[in-house]
Formats: C-alpha cells, structure tokens, sequence
C-alpha cells in the first residue's frame, strides 16, 4: 500500500474515534453523548455577531472560548436558563459541563442541573442532579446524576439579572431498563 494511502487511513480513523470522544478527559470511551445534536432551548440569546445559540452547548465543540463561535450566552436577566430535549425518557448518571475559559466563568457558580419530564417552568421542578462549585476558568464539572429518569436535562441559574454561558454540555446514561 502507498505511504500516502496508510497516512489517510490514520487521519480517518482518527477522526472517527475523535468524534466519539467525550470533552471530559475521564470519560473517554464512555457510552454515547445522549445530548448532542439534540434540540436545545435557552431562556434568551445574547446579541452578538457570532449568535450564540443553545445548540452550541451540543455540538460536540469543547472550545472554551466564547469568541471561537461554539458557547452559548443569554442576555442578562433575571434566573437565566438553557435545557436540552432527549427524545425519550433516560435514566442519567452524568453530566458534564465545560465552563468558559477566556473570562467569566464565574458566572455559573450555583447553577442547578436538573432531570425530568417537565420544561413548564424550565425545569425548575425536575429532579436536582447537583450544583456547579468549580468556577475555575475553562473547568469541567462532572455531576453524579445518581440515575435520575427524564427527558430533559436543564441547567438554571437562580437569582437576581446574571448571564449564563454554556461552552458544552455533556449527558451520560442509558434507556430506561438498562441500567444495573
């Protein structure tokens, strides 16, 4: 086989195995991101040239600067919330958030993860998986969600005006009835 042939065939697998790849480092080779690609909402989207829509927080782009084209970001105001749609009822064990990394992380300290059946009031009745403590510039956050069963995985941020930006959300679990 030509030399050429073989190097093609490397960066083709290698782009197959990237895509399956989790932004979390310890969750590489863990089972499908239930939540890319899926429909995603968010309570407002800041104005700005690069339109920083909720389905950059699911395109599988884990770039943490919000400048490079793949964070979401709401206006500021009053309790801001993003959620993303599953298809289907899952019993989730993980979810993981990447924060910003060229300024404001600190923004999402406090945000709640939540699971459920409901988007009535953004999520806010569902389930809480957990809270987000690590505002460390460009972190991840891993929650255990504890296999908590819903459709819809929201991240709301309580409290007065704040702005909440998303740079990728990732949801780990299984159908109903898989799980051990």
């Amino acid at each position: 086989m030509h030399p050429i042939w073989i190097w093609l065939l490397v960066l083709a697998l290698l782009a197959e195995c990237a895509e399956a790849q989790s932004c979390k480092p310890d969750l590489r080779g863990a089972a499908r991101n239930l939540a890319r690609g899926r429909p995603a909402c968010q309570s407002s989207i800041y104005s700005h040239p690069i339109i920083p829509s909720a389905s950059k927080a699911i395109d599988g782009n884990c770039e943490g600067n919000f400048f490079h084209g793949s964070c979401t970001h709401t206006s500021t105001e009053k309790e801001p919330w993003w959620h993303v749609d599953l298809g289907e009822q899952f019993a989730i064990s993980t979810v993981v958030v990447k924060n910003r990394e060229d300024c404001c992380s600190e923004r999402l300290l406090g945000a709640e993860i939540r699971v459920g059946d409901s988007v009535a009031d953004h999520g806010k009745s569902n389930p809480l998986c957990g809270n987000i403590t690590d505002t460390r510039r460009g972190s991840f956050s891993s929650l255990n969600c504890h296999w908590l069963k819903g459709r819809y995985v929201s991240v709301n941020l309580p409290g007065d005006a704040s702005t909440l930006t998303l740079c990728e959300v990732e949801v780990y679990g299984t159908k109903l009835g898989d799980q051990c």
